[in-house]
């Protein structure tokens, strides 16, 4: 039986302190751009450092969020020694560009519904952190009446459904955590500036699915 220790893990959110408002409001003027790039290598062969701990960590440093162009030179910034250690072709970093680029809005998209659900939310803790997401595949905890529920964040897409399936089948499953899965739709979503959102139909949906399981 396969049990995570949930205990060890802190709730990164409480490190930044931006509100889902406050994401709003910022991301309003950012307009988003992408690459029609898919170098496989940069996709696929190269184990490329976490796009998540610069995301965070240039959340953490700066107060604000970045846009796409900061959050990719800040990425090549924070991650200088191991790109001076790993020669690479131009045209794998015009696909890590293109790859950045798209997985931005994703980014965004989970921190803004941790923030809201975790400023709604009466009956239930909601905890984020950056190794539960990459190391066990959580993007999101919530303990409700002493149960572990992991919810699972993705667009409804058949590429990121793809993706969704790549990322289950590399960890573990435990005994002691429900999974829930919630994809958002862009129809219909929460739609701020360039960006689709979750919004109060993905919470309501995120709490009858918490009481299904119950």
């Amino acid at each position: 039986m396969a049990i995570l220790d949930v205990i060890k893990y802190s709730n990164h959110l409480e490190l930044f302190k931006i509100s889902s408002k406050e994401i709003e409001n910022q991301i309003l003027s950012f307009k988003l751009t992408f690459i029609n790039n898919r170098n496989q290598k940069a996709e696929w062969g190269v184990r490329f450092p976490t796009f998540l701990d610069s995301f965070y960590k240039y959340i953490y440093n700066n107060d604000k969020l970045p846009s796409q162009d900061e959050f990719y030179n800040y990425y090549l910034a924070n991650n200088k020694s191991w790109f001076n250690s790993t020669p690479l072709t131009k045209e794998v970093y015009d696909g890590l560009k293109a790859r950045i680029y798209r997985t931005y809005p994703s980014l965004i998209r989970d921190l803004h519904f941790s923030k809201l659900i975790s400023e709604n939310a009466t009956d239930y803790k909601v905890i984020y952190n950056t190794n539960l997401d990459v190391k066990e595949g959580i993007d999101l905890l919530v303990i409700v009446n002493n149960k572990n529920i992991a919810i699972n964040l993705y667009t409804k897409t058949k590429r990121a459904v793809i993706g969704r399936i790549k990322k289950e089948s590399r960890h573990i499953p435990y005994d002691n955590i429900t999974y829930i899965e919630l994809p958002v739709e862009f129809n219909g979503s929460n739609e701020i500036g360039d960006f689709f959102l979750y919004g109060n139909r993905e919470i309501a949906q995120l709490e009858e699915k918490i009481k299904l399981s119950s």
